[in-house]
């Protein structure tokens, strides 16, 4: 394969089947290379645009494909059929995963005064000493040295090229930065999101803030906001900002070279957490429990960050939840943690019917211990909020 910097309506077409705003950004010059087999009778090609990569036409150059992602581990590969998986993960000795992903969108009923009563409630925030600013060239030098915010400048060659093209907001707390909304690539008619918080920030409604403000911005500016949800909880943040799921996809990811997953050694253990994030379904069932246990405390410093990753993996912690809503478990607390912060993640009710009786019976019928650690209040809240 070839790198090619014209684009024909040869290679256009096929991309065709896809909806993606980074896709676009690549056709106009903007941010991406694109590669192919022959440009003039395209049957295989290839966009490469920051950690993601679109595959299109017919599944074939695996070999190439693979040796352009050995290093590469946090890659997000979207293919135009499923037909790729089996080609590429031969030529991987079976490295592969597959993740679902959301698109949500901005629907032409959107309510911008939702956007306003989220700023106006900043001082409602659960941390004191935050600062809500535009990215200026001060932020952007710092977000460039960050590894957890470098995604909101990474696709700017310099501070000059970001004030032209691109924008963003961050909330400072004493200082810091802690959480933002930028953007994340551009093309003429939009922006792609890119939404993050620190780990030890997480779960306190910042992402939601700077997002507002964001949106907003692109709003004015008439720039379609393209929100590309990895997870459920980043689904959520933009449901309550308005947006709508648009569709659903399958895309690839590398496992972790993990054989045995290794649980946190405390609470502050945030790099364990994040090779956790790295594991697929059948990898991480084993320590679903373990891992249940360290949302009994919303204040460690990992918790918000398990909480995260657990309601990645619905499928597999659902059916540890029924037995912890009991009244036979006294610990109230971690009821209202599942309750508020897990299944308040999960964007609907759970698919046990069990589990969704036992939160009415919370709800209408509390234990004592259930009610002084207001479960009562979260359950009536989740009820209301999916019924």
């Amino acid at each position: 394969m070839k790198r090619i910097t014209i684009i024909n309506d040869n290679i256009r077409v096929l991309f065709d089947c896809f909806d993606d705003s980074m896709i676009q950004s690549c056709f106009e010059g903007v941010y991406g290379e694109l590669w192919c087999d022959d440009e003039t009778d395209p049957k295989t090609a290839v966009i490469a645009s920051g950690d993601f990569h679109y595959l299109a036409g017919e599944p074939a150059y695996a070999d190439e494909i693979m040796a352009f992602l050995h290093d590469k581990p946090h890659a997000v590969i979207v293919p135009s059929c499923d037909s790729w998986f089996d080609v590429l993960n031969a030529q991987c000795d079976n490295a592969l995963k597959k993740v679902r992903r959301y698109h949500m969108a901005i629907p032409d009923s959107f309510d911008i005064q939702r956007l306003d009563d989220i700023l106006k409630d900043m001082k409602r925030l659960r941390l004191y000493g935050c600062e809500l600013c535009p990215i200026g060239e001060k932020e952007f030098v710092k977000c460039r040295t960050s590894d957890w915010a470098y995604s909101f400048v990474s696709n700017f060659s310099d501070y000059n090229e970001f004030k032209q093209h691109g924008f963003g907001y961050v909330i400072k707390h004493m200082g810091k930065i802690v959480s933002g909304t930028s953007t994340y690539c551009y093309y003429s008619k939009g922006v792609e999101v890119e939404v993050s918080t620190h780990p030890e920030f997480r779960m306190r409604g910042l992402a939601k803030v700077t997002a507002a403000k964001f949106i907003k911005e692109c709003i004015d500016r008439q720039l379609v906001p393209n929100w590309d949800a990895r997870n459920m909880a980043s689904v959520k943040i933009a449901g309550r900002l308005g947006f709508e799921l648009r569709d659903t996809y399958t895309a690839y990811e590398f496992k972790s070279d993990c054989s045995e997953p290794a649980l946190p050694k405390d609470k502050y253990d945030i790099e364990a957490v994040e090779i956790l994030e790295l594991l697929d379904d059948e990898q991480l069932e084993p320590v679903i429990p373990q891992l249940l246990e360290w949302i009994q405390d919303m204040n460690w410093v990992i918790a918000p960050l398990v909480c995260d990753l657990l309601a990645q993996h619905c499928r597999i912690v659902e059916p540890h939840l029924y037995a912890l809503l009991k009244p036979e478990n006294t610990d109230g607390i971690w009821k209202y943690n599942i309750i508020k912060y897990l299944l308040g993640m999960w964007g609907g009710y759970p698919d046990d019917e069990r589990i969704t009786s036992e939160i009415a019976r919370i709800a209408e019928h509390p234990t004592d211990s259930e009610k002084q650690e207001l479960a009562d209040e979260a359950a009536s809240k989740f009820l209301e909020d999916f019924a």
